[in-house]
């Protein structure tokens, strides 16, 4: 598996949720060259694991999130994950289908593939300085919306 085994303080760690093995281990192999802890899980069953062992600044979801178990990741990521931020990679040409499947407290970015490392390294970073700024959202405004 392709994930960092001691997480140091000093980097965010990143969990990275994607059934493609070749594919999660060269996304946490950039993300450790970018300066990221990762911690790379293919299924719901890994999701749990990894939320049991340990906290996370962000979670990088690549699966279809409009169907079947992207469906399930995506509200179980959700619901243990609460005000971190979710990246979610995806290639639906529906922005609608997306964005009606997260929550509105959930602080969320959209990345449509093709995508390229250095656009994502921006995502990310962008991503957690919005996340350590403030964990309330504004009065009365929406806090997350897919970008």
């Amino acid at each position: 598996m392709a994930s960092d085994s001691n997480f140091c303080a000093g980097k965010p760690a990143v969990l990275v949720v994607q059934q493609n093995r070749f594919l999660r281990e060269m996304v946490c192999d950039w993300l450790r060259t970018e300066g990221y802890a990762s911690h790379a899980v293919g299924d719901e069953r890994g999701v749990i694991e990894a939320l049991q062992q340990r906290r996370f600044a962000l979670a990088l979801l690549d699966m279809d999130v409009t169907r079947g178990e992207g469906i399930s990741l995506l509200r179980l990521l959700e619901s243990k994950l609460s005000g971190v931020p979710l990246v979610l990679l995806t290639g639906a040409v529906n922005y609608d289908d997306v964005v009606a499947r997260v929550s509105a407290d959930t602080p969320c970015v959209r990345v449509d593939k093709p995508y390229s490392f250095f656009a994502l390294g921006l995502v990310l970073k962008a991503a957690l300085a919005r996340s350590s700024g403030s964990n309330t959202p504004a009065s009365g405004a929406r806090r997350a919306t897919c970008m």
